[in-house]
This record gives structure tokens, sequence and C-alpha cells, in this order.
């Protein structure tokens, strides 16, 4: 049974570039994971201006808590660091009230 994610993300304007590169890169990692079908990152305007969308799907519920604990290792937290800059405080949830319009909103996703 696949399972996934999509989630909407909401930096403001001056923040959506740089953080649309960190969820890229995130992306990228779990591609790059055991079971991952797919994951991508778009820019789509919804009526509150522009979002960062990522949409992840993997082959079980296992793959999926497999690719977040790939993400969460510290050698893939180094890799992404030295690579796309730290994140700033409350940008892994949204919460950083500087950055974004509002916290994230995400779905999970369950094949039938």
């Amino acid at each position: 049974m696949n399972a996934g994610f999509i989630a909407y993300h909401y930096p403001y304007a001056d923040y959506r570039d740089e953080f649309a590169r960190h969820v890229a890169g995130v992306a990228r990692v779990f591609r790059n994971t055991p079971g991952c079908l797919s994951a991508d990152c778009w820019i789509t305007t919804t009526p509150d201006g522009e979002s960062v969308v990522s949409i992840v799907r993997t082959e079980s519920p296992q793959a999926l808590e497999a690719a977040f604990a790939t993400l969460r290792s510290p050698e893939t937290e180094q890799e992404l660091e030295a690579e796309l800059g730290a994140s700033p405080p409350g940008s892994v949830d949204g919460t950083n009230t500087e950055l974004f319009a509002r916290p994230h909103v995400v779905h999970p996703l369950t094949g039938l």
C-alpha cells in the first residue's frame, strides 16, 4: 500500500526562493531513499499568494518512515546544511512568523 504526503508551505515572497531550494533538497533526499516512488517541489498560486508545495509518494508506510529517518539523520542534515545553509529556526514547521505567513499544512496520504 502506497503512502506519502502533500505539504503546503507559505513563505513570504522574500524568503520563497531560498525556502523552495531547501524543499527541493529535501525532495532529492527522499528520491534517493529506497522505496520512494516520487518526491517533488512545486510553486503554486493560492488566494493568499504563492506557496511552496511538496509531494512525496512511497511504496509503503514503512518506506515513508525510513525516508524520514534518513532525512533526520545527522549525516543528511550536515550534507543539506553544507549545500544549502542552515535552516532558520521555525522553518521546518513554518512557525517562524518573520519568514512564513502561516504554519505549514501537511496532509498524509495512504493508497487504496
